[in-house]
């Protein structure tokens, strides 16, 4: 509320869905999205869960021990190999059968 009332251009975020449940975490994320896209905001938001963060932002940014290891939009980031580069796992990736967008898994 206040970032709305003092009408700033950027809002940062650190894990604000960490504690909720799904239905709460979409709430929230769409509500940023339409606010950021509103007011024409820059959001940077921290996230830990790769389909949320493809889902909601336009552009992914992965840091590994403090330092950028990639950077691009949902469907560069989104693959297989990139996701394993970021959290050390085996990971696949498929094509939401209605919205098209990627979603990723361990495999």
């Amino acid at each position: 509320a206040m970032l709305v009332a003092q009408n700033a251009g950027v809002m940062l975020l650190d894990e604000p869905i960490s504690a909720l449940d799904i239905a709460h975490q979409v709430e929230v994320l769409g509500l940023v999205r339409d606010l950021s896209r509103k007011r024409d905001l820059c959001v940077v938001v921290v996230l830990h869960d790769p389909n949320m963060a493809a889902r909601y932002c336009d552009e992914l940014i992965a840091l590994k021990d403090g330092r950028l290891l990639t950077r691009g939009t949902p469907d560069q980031i989104m693959q297989g190999e990139v996701l394993k580069g970021i959290f050390g796992v085996e990971m696949g990736v498929f094509a939401h059968p209605v919205t098209g967008q990627p979603i990723g898994y361990v495999q």
